[in-house]
């Protein structure tokens, strides 16, 4: 293990019954080498006298979450450590759970997603172009680089770790997440109060831009597959048509004016991948409204007409997923499943 200056915050530490706070310090403290930091909030510091390696002082706490973790880092980072450590829970079984992670980046480790953290996690993933799994874990490490990042927003809530993410991600900064297979699901609810402050604050400047866009090249999709069919071109090819407008026009405004990737060749690349992507829905419903017009005089045209329209739409949000998941998520989070 390197043993570089480390911090571990362990807010509410001192709500715990003397022996259970006694025994999780104890079980760091037998791996921890001398003068590692322990940063706890509260009125002040239990007195145990086995303790040998750990240095445990107090850091004012605020009101709730977010404000609290800010300040246990920024007092960590004034004590000169190089990476802040904070825990899922305070038990045994999770004392050291960092310590094979030390040499790496920032680092969350993740607990099996439960359905409210899935969805919630998914949504903030598509509006901040992040690729986390579980962003509520509190398992995590910071580097000083993310910390500076994270104390200077106004993040909050039991949230503040999905919407930590979404402010490193933005800021190009890199995290591995370490899926545990064995471990068990988190059993703690997401509040709707909480994932509904996640998903809103994860809406960022990209995020806008590429709403815009995405709004205006699904106007100029719609707008051309009316006029090709108004003039009475086949709808397969009225559809292709309008897919294509819409995928250039939306490929190019987010790749050169939002998100300002650089290079002809790799651009030339991705424009086929992104071509592709959005082809395949396009395909599905070209297939669909195919099988469909066989039954024109059966259902009426007035109703054909309607189904065809809901398709396009359906098929344009199902690219549009496909795209922001493929296309434009960045690779500053790396999962890795152990």
């Amino acid at each position: 293990m390197a043993n570089p200056s480390v911090a571990l915050l362990m807010p509410n530490l001192n709500a715990l019954n003397q022996a259970k706070r006694r025994a999780f310090l104890l079980e760091i403290d037998k791996v921890m080498p001398t003068g590692t930091i322990v940063l706890l909030d509260g009125k002040s510091i239990p007195q145990i006298e086995a303790i040998v390696n750990l240095r445990l002082i107090l850091f004012s706490h605020g009101n709730e979450v977010g404000d609290t973790l800010r300040r246990g880092l920024a007092a960590a980072m004034e004590l000169g450590a190089d990476k802040m450590v904070t825990f899922e829970d305070y038990s045994e079984s999770n004392a050291n759970w960092f310590i094979p992670y030390l040499d790496i980046g920032n680092v969350i480790e993740s607990k099996k997603r439960g359905f409210a953290e899935m969805v919630v996690t998914e949504i903030t993933n598509v509006l901040s172009f992040c690729n986390a799994y579980n962003g509520f874990s509190m398992n995590r490490i910071f580097t000083r680089e993310a910390a500076a990042v994270i104390k200077e927003t106004k993040l909050k809530g039991k949230a503040f770790f999905v919407e930590s993410n979404g402010a490193l991600n933005a800021k190009g900064i890199k995290t591995v997440e370490v899926i545990k297979k064995e471990r068990k699901q988190n059993k703690e609810k997401v509040g709707v109060k909480d994932a509904v402050a996640s998903i809103t604050k994860s809406f960022n400047r990209s995020s806008f831009l590429f709403s815009l866009f995405n709004s205006i090249a699904y106007l100029a999709n719609i707008s051309v597959v009316y006029a090709s069919l108004s003039l009475g071109w086949f709808y397969p090819l009225a559809l292709v048509i309008g897919g294509e407008v819409n995928t250039l026009s939306n490929f190019i405004m987010n790749e050169k004016i939002n998100f300002k990737n650089k290079g002809f060749l790799s651009s030339v690349y991705r424009l086929g991948k992104f071509n592709v992507l959005t082809l395949i829905p396009i395909a599905f419903d070209i297939v669909f409204i195919g099988y469909l017009s066989r039954y024109t005089n059966l259902i009426g045209k007035s109703l054909f007409t309607d189904i065809s329209m809901v398709s396009i739409m359906t098929v344009s949000l199902v690219s549009f997923f496909i795209v922001t998941k493929i296309m434009w998520v960045k690779e500053n989070h790396v999962r890795v499943q152990v």
